[in-house]
């Protein structure tokens, strides 16, 4: 039996809110909150063999926090003898030289197998491969091995599979086609945050929700046993709440609009206002107001959609995107998408 989890993104820091007492950024401790209830999962099940498919921590450099976190959670499958195997993904995969791997802390602790280089590794009737993340992890997949039940890791984009907010949070042109890919029993997915198969090549999807783009995904692990089952493990609740304001007064939008807002205890919402507006009703709107009825929500968002050109609230959705995207986004708006090839190339030569 093989449990298959990926994008824990421990570190993640959101919404300002912070918990008196401890002092701890709230929405970093619901990712780490995840992983550990993901690890306490692994232990009452006793599998083979764990195999955790990239990004483990949501960037390079992770605080003292975060890395002893992850460590005190490696050392408790490592004391009761969990065959446990760690690759990089791209958040954890530095970009410049001299800078090391996260995940080379854990090297030393007993039965943590961690793949900073591709491998190749038997565990009972298992073989488990593991490539780490790379712009081309096809050409370091080692061939199955006769007469075992082989599972590879892989952090990647393979082709014909859903994104979320992935797409926004990291850009990566390269996708791995499935015909690419040896005929291996089951392929272990990471990258892509929501839980999907295609055929025997599965993404478990992250721990927990990332933004709005996930909202309605349910988060958790996937246990393979000749078949994978998925395994929801809990997560916060987003509520997205649409409004519409075509032919309301302003009076009307902030009572109706806020009579919308139940439930919010500890809960991330968002208010969206859609429709046509007046900018003279606009102003008379009490912004403020609508936001107090929502300060019981761990985060509220108030998005107004009724412009003529809808702007994209980036500072309060916290959504960042790589260069490679920003530069994607500018060339589609300016109807220069020609200038994209070369453009990325720049890029990638400044990055290294």
């Amino acid at each position: 039996m093989i449990v298959h989890a990926a994008d824990a993104h421990l570190g993640v820091t959101r919404y300002q809110r912070i918990d008196t007492e401890t002092g701890l950024n709230v929405r970093m401790m619901d990712f780490c909150n995840a992983f550990d209830h993901l690890v306490s999962q692994v232990l009452e099940i006793r599998p083979d063999a764990f195999v955790f498919s990239g990004d483990l921590f949501d960037r390079v450099n992770p605080t003292n926090f975060i890395r002893k976190f992850a460590q005190d959670e490696l050392k408790q499958l490592s004391s009761h003898n969990i065959n446990t195997f760690l690759i990089p993904g791209n958040h954890e995969t530095p970009r410049s030289k001299g800078v090391k791997n996260p995940l080379s802390l854990y090297l030393d602790i007993p039965y943590i197998h961690v793949g900073l280089e591709p491998f190749q590794k038997d565990v009972g009737p298992y073989t488990i491969a593991g490539v780490p993340f790379s712009q081309d992890p096809v050409q370091y997949i080692p061939s199955p091995k006769e007469g075992r039940i082989n599972i590879l890791m892989l952090h990647a984009v393979v082709e014909g599979a859903v994104w979320g907010s992935e797409r926004f949070m990291e850009y990566i042109d390269e996708t791995v086609k499935p015909g690419m890919v040896p005929p291996y029993t089951y392929c272990a997915l990471g990258h892509i945050h929501r839980h999907q198969a295609l055929s025997n090549m599965v993404y478990s999807g992250s721990l927990e929700r990332y933004d709005f783009n996930e909202k309605d995904e349910k988060k958790g692990f996937v246990v393979y046993d000749d078949d994978y089952d998925f395994v929801t493990i809990p997560s916060r609740d987003m509520i997205d709440v649409e409004y519409t304001c075509t032919g309301k007064t302003a009076f009307e939008i902030m009572e109706e609009s806020v009579s919308l807002l139940k439930d919010l205890q500890d809960r991330i919402v968002r208010l969206t206002l859609r429709g046509e507006l007046e900018p003279a009703t606009r102003k008379d709107i009490n912004f403020t107001l609508i936001r107090e009825k929502a300060q019981e929500a761990l985060h509220f968002t108030l998005k107004d959609s009724t412009m003529a050109e809808e702007i994209e609230e980036i500072k309060e959705e916290e959504v960042l995107y790589s260069p490679q995207e920003e530069l994607k986004r500018y060339l589609e708006a300016a109807k220069e998408e020609d200038a994209l090839p070369e453009g990325l190339t720049i890029i990638k030569e400044i990055l290294g």
